[in-house]
């Protein structure tokens, strides 16, 4: 059993800046799910950020189970509205609890994705053998009937960091979003990975998805992340299976050739524990790739990594960061690609476990890039205990606006004081270090031709004052028939494509369109929308829109 004990006296009672990092703490000190009560405990599964309501502030979603010890387990899923800073720079939020109903919050993931493209944020999770939606209505979650295959986390690692498991892509370019859901429990095969197509709404209320029959490998413990990696003009998938007992486990490219993927190996490794990720390390507009915990390689040898593999044309030059037990690691859990400084190239958060005073703790680090170089900034920023079995989450997200990115961690911590006991705790650190960072420039020059059964739409590349253009990423979105343009606020994430100023749309059905195109820069901050118009069928003129910023 886990009980919180009394913190120690100064412990959180007001900001406290980490030496010799661009970090501030500021943690709620009241919420009951960033800082529980004597006895009772609140721990995470998944932290997903989104501004859920539109006010332009980045709000939380969270879920996992509260333990009153020897009384009581009730699982939750809970809004946090971001309501600001407080007094003391302590951030303020108040919290809504959604109905889960028959979800249980075990291994559990959240992915947020405007599927009805009314404008917000929907909120699709994953837990307990159930995949549920919960449509998004001004703020307000309901959720909604939806036929989607269950999800199951098959992992034997007892750190059980949330992975970005669940994704939304619109594979099919048809400009709506479709569903991953790996790990899937069928009666045609254990865990499957499952790729749903979106279909629309029903009728009476609820939504239809259809079983795409993708050609993907079966997964345990998934990770997934879509980009266009061959400049083809659709979404290819990025997956990596973290099997822990390396029967199945794999970090692949599936290629989309409308609609029909092609599996390729590119590293030739397997990941135990941890993870993999793409990202433009070096600014040169393609994608390398992250690796962060225990690997097996084709030679059968094992090892505890972060390490960056460098593409240069399909041939990746790997660099190791972090070799465990060196440099005081023990073990890697969690790695992700942030612009932490907002220089405009991706910087590296990473976090594990290292020796402290008599204890195993948890250690957090930033590895940051110059020109694809990449140095530890030999930090001990506060991190979760890997190996007590009771999960943790970790994300990047601009709580305050400013443009920079902030991070929260969340898992088991050490009492201060409590002979090894370990509590419930997560942390918000503010960053208030980097140089300004604006925006990206609104894309100009927005044309729409036929192409095919498509409609081919393009436009100027956006600038930005710091991340190169070939690194900038783009937001796509598609309105029918009179429906307000509205995009939804930015997730934390790059954009939706990472098209260099072109996307087909395909099989399209006869109506007047509005699209809107957005330029998103290295620390995921989104410009201003430029927004075009067009009518199917296309007449013999082309039809172009008209750019503005909205």
């Amino acid at each position: 059993m886990h009980r919180l004990l009394p913190l120690l006296g100064l412990m959180f009672m007001a900001p406290i800046a980490f030496a010799q990092t661009s970090f501030v703490d500021v943690t709620p000190t009241t919420s009951p799910y960033f800082q529980t009560p004597i006895d009772e405990d609140f721990w995470v599964n998944s932290v997903a950020p989104a501004d859920y309501d539109g006010d332009g502030r980045v709000d939380l979603a969270v879920i996992g189970y509260a333990v009153v010890y020897d009384v009581s387990v009730e699982d939750k899923l809970v809004l946090l509205h971001n309501d600001g800073e407080s007094a003391g720079g302590i951030w303020s939020f108040s919290a809504t609890q959604v109905p889960l109903g028959d979800i249980v919050a075990r291994a559990t993931h959240l992915a947020w994705g405007d599927f009805d493209n009314d404008g917000d944020h929907d909120l699709a999770v994953a837990a307990g053998d159930v995949t549920t939606l919960f449509r998004n209505d001004s703020g307000s979650l309901t959720r909604i009937p939806a036929t989607l295959p269950g999800y199951i986390e098959d992992s034997s690692y007892e750190s059980s960091y949330d992975l970005r498991s669940l994704t939304w892509a619109d594979y099919d370019n048809d400009g709506d979003l479709d569903l991953l859901i790996p790990s899937s429990e069928t009666t045609q095969a254990a865990y499957r990975t499952i790729l749903m197509r979106n279909d629309g709404a029903d009728g009476t209320g609820g939504w239809v998805f259809t079983d795409a029959s993708a050609s993907l490998d079966d997964t345990r413990h998934a990770q997934g992340a879509w980009a266009d990696r061959d400049g083809d003009g659709d979404l290819d998938l990025f997956l990596a299976n973290v099997d822990p007992y390396l029967e199945t486990g794999f970090i692949k490219w599936f290629m989309n050739d409308a609609g029909a993927f092609t599996a390729t190996d590119p590293l030739g490794i397997r990941v135990e524990h941890g993870l993999a990720d793409i990202g433009d390390a070096d600014g040169d507009g393609d994608l390398d790739l992250l690796v962060a915990g225990n690997i097996q390689d084709d030679n059968g040898v094992f090892s505890t990594v972060l390490r960056v593999y460098i593409n240069d044309a399909g041939t990746y030059a790997p660099t190791t960061l972090i070799d465990a037990p060196n440099a005081e690691w023990l073990d890697i859990h969690a790695a992700t690609w942030a612009d932490y400084d907002s220089d405009g190239d991706v910087d590296l958060l990473v976090t594990g476990n290292t020796i402290g005073v008599g204890e195993i703790v948890g250690k957090s680090d930033i590895f940051a890039n110059d020109a694809g170089t990449f140095t530890s900034l030999g930090l001990q920023l506060p991190a979760p205990i890997g190996s007590v079995g009771l999960g943790g989450a970790f994300t990047w997200f601009d709580i305050d606006g400013d443009g920079d990115l902030d991070y929260l961690v969340a898992g088991a911590f050490h009492v201060p004081g409590g002979n090894g006991l370990v509590e419930s705790r997560m942390l918000l650190l503010r960053n208030v270090a980097g140089p300004s960072n604006a925006p990206p420039s609104a894309p100009v020059g927005l044309q729409v031709a036929s192409a095919g059964q498509g409609v081919a739409l393009s436009w100027t590349a956006a600038a930005d004052d710091h991340t190169p253009t070939a690194q900038l990423t783009y937001d796509l979105q598609l309105w029918r028939d009179g429906i307000p343009l509205t995009l939804p606020e930015r997730l934390p994430q790059p954009g939706n494509i990472n098209a260099d100023g072109h996307w087909v749309l395909n099989n399209l059905p006869a109506g007047n369109y509005e699209w809107g195109v957005r330029a998103v820069d290295s620390a995921y901050a989104g410009g201003a929308m430029a927004t075009g118009t067009f009518a199917l069928p296309l007449g013999t003129e082309l039809i172009f829109g008209d750019d503005f910023e909205a």
